[in-house]
């Protein structure tokens, strides 16, 4: 303890604003020695150092703590930050939370497609709260951010790859068979490669076609009719409720188009030669 009169001339001295302190007052040092403090007050070298006022310290010696992990960083008031942090017991169970979630972002990069895109929402849900290390969650966060932009470009990429495969093979497929007037065809994936594909029918104006894909655990589905062909009979919305009574789930739609959504994967095949069926007995 110190008197309060010598102890409010030591360089760099932290205490609260407004506080009223008794005197002698507690005066707590982190890496100085207050008596050579208290022999030189006014050197700036003090300012280096956590020196402040403490109306009863918790520990005799910061030893006591043994650990000491800063979890939480934010800011209170215009130029003001506030620091909550955990020692003892609670500052290694920090660490050791901080360890198991690092080898949950280690095993992240040996998995890949929808099994990745699973793990990728769930940690991020879990990496959030935490309560580890500020620094320790900014490099863990980095690392995921990484992993999750990387997932997300190959996604993309792989979408676009399967938009242009979709259009290809449809396009493909009516340039080889110009007179046909339907077309029921299971493309390699649904989102916006079936949706793609349906437009370029959708452009040619006197066509029909129907498009089936597999989505993960559902089968996707979606038909676009040409007017001339409504006019003759075919409507959208009758032909996709034809396909979701073999794939099940739902279905919706006008004469001119339609989509739907089921759960039998295993019934594509019956659900294509359905589909083709139908259309014949409609024209």
């Amino acid at each position: 303890e110190v008197p309060l009169s010598e102890a409010r001339e030591i360089y760099g001295l932290r205490a609260v604003f407004g506080e009223v302190y008794p005197d002698p007052v507690r005066v707590v040092s982190v890496g100085a020695d207050i008596d050579a403090i208290l022999k030189n007050p006014k050197n700036p070298e003090w300012e280096n150092y956590s020196i402040e006022f403490c109306g009863g310290t918790h520990v005799s010696r910061t030893s006591d703590m043994s650990v000491f992990v800063i979890i939480e960083e934010s800011s209170i008031a215009k130029g003001i930050r506030r620091i909550i942090a955990v020692t003892g017991e609670e500052a290694r169970q920090a660490q050791l939370l901080q360890k198991s979630l690092a080898n949950e972002i280690k095993s992240l990069h040996s998995l890949k497609g929808a099994e990745l895109d699973t793990e990728i929402k769930r940690f991020a849900k879990v990496l959030d709260p935490a309560a580890i290390s500020v620094y320790e969650k900014h490099l863990l966060r980095t690392e995921f951010d990484d992993i999750r932009k990387k997932f997300d470009d190959a996604e993309k990429a792989a979408k676009a790859l399967a938009s242009k495969q979709a259009v290809d093979q449809v396009k493909q497929v009516v340039e080889q068979n110009p007179d046909q007037e339907v077309f029921v065809i299971q493309l390699p994936a649904a989102g916006k490669a079936m949706a793609q594909a349906a437009m370029h029918v959708r452009n040619l104006k006197n066509k029909a076609a129907y498009f089936i894909a597999v989505d993960g655990p559902r089968v996707a589905h979606q038909c676009i009719v040409g007017k001339p062909l409504i006019e003759r009979g075919l409507k959208a919305s009758e032909w996709a409720k034809c396909v979701s009574e073999i794939v099940g789930g739902k279905n919706g739609g006008k004469d001119e188009s339609a989509t739907g959504s089921g759960t039998e994967v295993a019934k594509i095949d019956e659900a294509i030669m359905a589909a083709e069926e139908y259309a014949r007995k409609q024209l």
